[in-house]
C-alpha cells in the first residue's frame, strides 16, 4: 500500500494526475501528464523531424547554385543556419522532460525535485535539504479547469520552485502525506 492510500485521504487507485511510487526511505510522486501532455509516439517524430531539419542543413548544399536567389552561398548558408537552428530547438524540446517528480528522502532529509522525459528518465534535477526550505504548500489554480500546483518558498532566495502539479484534490493528498513524513521523520 502506498503512503497516499495509507493517508486514507483519497483512494491512490483514481488517480489521473499523480502516481505514487513507494521507496525504501521516503516518498516518491510523479506527474501522469506533463505540461504540453504529448505522449511517446508525438515524441518520436519530432525527434525525427528535428534530425530531418538538421539533416537538410547538409543535403541542401548539394542543389545546383541555380537554383537559390541572389549570392547562393550567402543563401545556403544562411538556410543551414536555419535548419540546423530549428532542428536542434524541435529534438531538444522532444527530449527535455515535460514531466516533474519529487522525490522525499527520510534518511537524507532532503528532497529532490526531478524532470522526467515519456521515458522516465531524468533530464533535470534539484536536491533541497530541509533546512534550505522555508516552506511547502498548495497553490490553487487560477482558472476552473486549471491544474494546483505544490509550491516550494526557499529561505535563501524569494524565487519559489514548483515542484508537481495535477488535480486539487490529489496535491493536496500529496502534500499533506509529504508533511507528515518530514515532521514525524518516519518512512513512508
Amino acid at each position: 500500500m502506498t503512503p497516499l492510500a495509507q493517508s486514507g485521504t483519497i483512494d491512490v487507485d483514481s488517480w489521473d494526475t499523480l502516481q505514487s511510487t513507494p521507496m525504501d526511505t521516503g516518498l516518491c510522486v510523479r506527474e501522469t501528464d506533463g505540461e504540453f501532455r504529448h505522449n511517446n509516439n508525438t515524441e518520436t517524430v519530432l525527434r525525427f523531424v528535428g534530425v530531418l531539419f538538421i539533416l537538410s542543413a547538409f543535403v541542401q548544399w548539394s542543389f545546383p547554385d541555380a537554383n537559390f536567389v541572389g549570392d547562393p552561398m550567402l543563401s545556403k548558408t544562411l538556410l543551414s543556419v536555419a535548419f540546423a537552428l530549428i532542428g536542434m530547438a524541435a529534438y531538444r524540446f522532444a527530449i527535455k522532460g515535460h514531466r516533474a517528480e519529487i522525490r522525499f528522502d527520510s534518511k537524507s532529509k532532503s528532497i529532490e525535485i526531478a524532470a522526467l522525459n515519456r521515458r522516465d528518465r531524468t533530464k533535470g534535477k534539484r536536491s533541497l535539504k530541509l533546512n534550505e526550505i522555508k516552506s511547502i504548500y498548495v497553490r490553487r489554480a487560477d482558472m476552473p479547469q486549471g491544474k494546483a500546483a505544490l509550491r516550494i518558498r526557499l529561505k535563501s532566495c524569494s524565487k519559489e520552485i514548483t515542484a508537481i502539479r495535477g488535480s486539487l484534490a490529489e496535491i493536496e493528498a500529496a502534500h499533506a502525506v509529504l508533511c507528515s513524513n518530514i515532521r514525524h521523520g518516519n518512512r513512508a
